[in-house]
C-alpha cells in the first residue's frame, strides 16, 4: 500500500487560486471544495511553503518614515528604506534588512532593465530571500569575475540565485576575480570574449551592492583577492570603503593601487554611471556607508535604523 503523500501541488494551487486571487473566504472556499475549514487553512499554509504563493511587499512598506525622508535630502537619494532592528543582533538585523531589501529590488527594476550584481554575504541571502516574480526581459550580469571557492557566496553564485527568481537572463563573467599578475590580467582582458563582456557591463544600467570598511580583516581578504598587506597599502592612501573590490575614500572617490590592475570586473567609472541599490546593515560600516553615498555609487539605500541614525547624525 503506497504511502499518503498529501495534497498534490493541483489542489493546493488551486485552494490558494480562490483565496489570494478570488478573495473567498476560508469558509467559502471550504464550501465551494468539500473541504473542512482546518484544512483550507494547512492548504494555505502550504501554499508557500512549496512556493506555489510568494508574497511581495511593496517599498513602500518600509519607507513611510521620517527617516527614510531625511536620508533621502541629506544624501540625494531617489528612495531610502529604513528597517526597524531594535533588539536584534548583528546577524539578526543584517537579515531583517536582506529580507526587505530582496523585496525592495523587485520594485528597483523594471522590464528591459540590465542589473549588475556584487557579492558577498549580504547579496547572497538578499538572493536567497527574492521571491519568485518574473521581470519581463531582465538581464543580470556578474559586477566581477569568478572566485575559486563555490561555497562562498561568490558574484556568480548570487547573479544566478537572483535570476532564476525573477526569470531573468543571467550572464556570468568568464574569468577569474583576481589574476596572479598584471600581464595575465591584461591578457584575460584582451581575450574576445572576456572583453566582450567587461564591455557589456557597461550597459548595466541599475547595479545592487552593499559597501565593506577598508580593514585588514574585510571580505576581500577571505576571498583571497586581497592581502592584509595590500589592504593596509589601500588604507595608506585614504581607503575608507570597497564596492564590488573596487576602493574609495571617505569622500566616495576612486583610490587606485596594484589590485586594481589584476582585477577582472566593472571599475569606478563603470559602477557610477549604473543606478545603485546599496544594502548595508551593521554600525561597523558606517565610514564606509557614508562615503559611497558622498559618492554617488547609491540612488537607493536600504538600511538599518540604527545604521540610518548614525548616518543622520554624522
Amino acid at each position: 500500500m503506497l504511502r499518503d503523500t498529501g495534497p498534490s501541488d493541483r489542489v493546493i494551487a488551486e485552494t490558494a487560486w480562490l483565496y489570494y486571487v478570488k478573495n473567498l473566504t476560508q469558509g467559502e472556499i471550504a464550501a465551494k471544495m468539500g473541504l473542512s475549514r482546518p484544512t483550507v487553512i494547512s492548504y494555505i499554509k502550504q501554499a508557500k511553503a512549496r512556493e506555489i504563493v510568494c508574497v511581495r511587499l511593496s517599498g513602500e512598506h518600509f519607507r513611510l518614515n521620517a527617516m527614510a525622508d531625511a536620508l533621502t535630502e541629506r544624501f540625494r537619494l531617489e528612495s531610502a528604506h529604513v528597517i526597524p532592528v531594535e533588539g536584534l543582533s548583528e546577524d539578526g538585523s543584517l537579515l531583517e534588512v536582506c529580507q526587505a531589501a530582496a523585496h525592495v529590488l523587485l520594485e528597483f527594476v523594471s522590464p528591459g532593465d540590465q542589473l549588475g550584481v556584487s557579492w558577498g554575504k549580504t547579496l547572497s541571502f538578499i538572493s536567497d530571500y527574492v521571491p519568485y516574480w518574473p521581470i519581463e526581459n531582465l538581464t543580470v550580469r556578474q559586477l566581477i569575475g569568478s572566485m575559486a571557492n563555490p561555497l562562498l557566496p561568490t558574484s556568480e553564485r548570487c547573479s544566478i540565485e537572483i535570476a532564476n527568481r525573477v526569470g531573468a537572463l543571467c550572464i556570468n563573467l568568464n574569468a577569474p576575480a583576481i589574476c596572479s599578475s598584471v600581464l595575465l590580467a591584461d591578457l584575460l582582458k584582451a581575450e574576445p570574449i572576456v572583453q566582450d563582456q567587461l564591455e557589456m557591463l557597461k550597459q548595466c544600467n541599475k547595479a545592487i551592492y552593499t559597501v565593506s570598511p577598508a580593514t585588514p580583516d574585510s571580505h576581500v581578504t577571505h576571498f583571497k583577492i586581497a592581502s592584509q598587506r595590500d589592504i593596509e597599502n589601500y588604507m595608506e592612501r585614504g581607503a575608507a570603503g570597497i564596492i564590488a573590490g573596487r576602493f574609495i575614500d571617505a569622500q566616495g572617490e576612486p583610490v587606485l593601487g596594484e589590485i586594481d590592475t589584476r582585477l577582472i570586473g566593472a571599475d569606478h567609472a563603470t559602477l557610477r554611471q549604473m543606478d545603485g541599490m546599496l544594502v548595508v546593515s551593521g554600525q561597523h560600516k558606517l565610514a564606509a556607508t557614508r562615503a559611497a553615498l558622498r559618492g554617488g555609487f547609491a540612488q537607493k539605500l536600504v538600511v538599518d535604523a540604527d545604521l540610518a541614525q548614525s548616518l543622520l547624525d554624522t
